[in-house]
């Protein structure tokens, strides 16, 4: 039997743990019914208004953003409402907008194809929608067995002695594995499938090498960074009557690199205002790359779904197959 501390700590951890599981949840569903706005269409704009609010410092009033733009010949106007005046770092925000777009200035504004009322100034990242859902497979399954543990009193074990949260771990290992192979052949059946795709003409909007940095804290308190780069593409094209812009250069994810050569060899390929050849979904035309036959970096995926499902196979049969009991006795 668990001791009322053990028995404490148990549940607090499984209401966390549940509790994580529910809001990842939340965000997926979330991700589901809101289409991020990465390959919105791209058409010219202006700065309508742009002013402080009130009398006051901009830092503390906030400011008024709008703009308008136009779509298959029909005017439309974006409000990026009250910025400011909440929050210190909302306020510096405000300012930094008030400089950036004043009155009169054009602009690139991004809208929904389907949706041309909605709109943004800036294209926003792409959905991590895989990892939310390991997240939530994750903190689901060792939310429940933490529950069990709770509502059952005491540690459940299973025949061999061990217990059975700790096939948490071989549990995690397979879920990654899964997810990896899945990404791999899903970016194979894009690659063949972007081959016999059709063609338009498209004009790169930007290209650069993003560096990212994770800051690493050592034992002594001194900071590091892991520096990765990747290439990003931006290019525009038009299908029919709409316009759209797509930073998906190749099919399948874009791994970063911890040396900077292979995002400049890319970008060294597509110089901003240059005319490309656009290679395009016909069911989804927001769907586009420019090297339909680029598989670059899928090896990744292919040998880390290997190696976690190894790992988890592994430890899965250790743990099942050891007699934990036994070995802990020395009998």
């Amino acid at each position: 039997m668990l001791s009322p501390n053990a028995l404490l700590w148990t549940e607090i951890a499984a209401a966390i743990l549940l509790l994580l599981s529910v809001l990842s949840l939340r965000s997926l569903i979330r991700t589901l019914r809101n289409k991020s706005n990465a390959a919105w269409s791209m058409t010219p704009g202006k700065v309508t208004v742009s002013q402080a609010n009130g009398q006051g410092d901009v830092v503390e009033t906030g400011v008024t953003l709008r703009y308008q733009y136009r779509v298959a010949e029909k005017d439309y106007e974006g409000d990026g409402g009250q910025i400011g005046g909440k929050s210190r770092a909302m306020g510096l925000l405000a300012k930094a907008l008030l400089k950036n777009f004043p009155e009169g200035k054009v602009i690139d504004v991004y809208y929904d194809p389907t949706d041309p009322a909605r709109s943004s100034l800036e294209p926003k990242q792409k959905s991590n929608f895989i990892p939310g859902l390991v997240f939530f497979v994750i903190f689901g399954a060792i939310g429940g067995i933490l529950a069990a543990h709770a509502l059952a009193g005491k540690m459940l074990m299973m025949t061999n002695g061990l217990p059975v949260f700790a096939l948490g771990l071989p549990i995690v290992a397979l879920i990654v594995g899964a997810v990896a192979f899945g990404l791999y052949f899903a970016g194979r059946r894009e690659s063949k499938a972007s081959a016999a795709w059709p063609t338009t003409e498209g004009k790169i909007v930007s290209a650069r090498v993003v560096e990212e940095r994770t800051r690493n804290d050592d034992e002594d308190g001194d900071q590091d960074y892991d520096i990765t780069y990747r290439p990003e593409i931006r290019f525009s094209y038009r299908v029919g009557a709409a316009d759209y812009t797509s930073d998906s250069w190749k099919p399948g994810m874009t791994a970063g690199s911890g040396s900077p050569k292979f995002a400049e060899t890319v970008v060294a390929r597509y110089a901003a205002g240059a005319s490309v050849a656009v290679h395009y979904n016909p069911a989804r035309p927001n769907v586009a790359v420019l090297e339909p036959s680029n598989q670059s970096g899928s090896g990744v995926l292919l040998v880390c779904g290997f190696a976690f499902s190894l790992v988890g196979v592994l430890f899965m049969w250790v743990f099942t197959h050891g007699q934990w009991v036994n070995a802990a006795s020395g009998s």
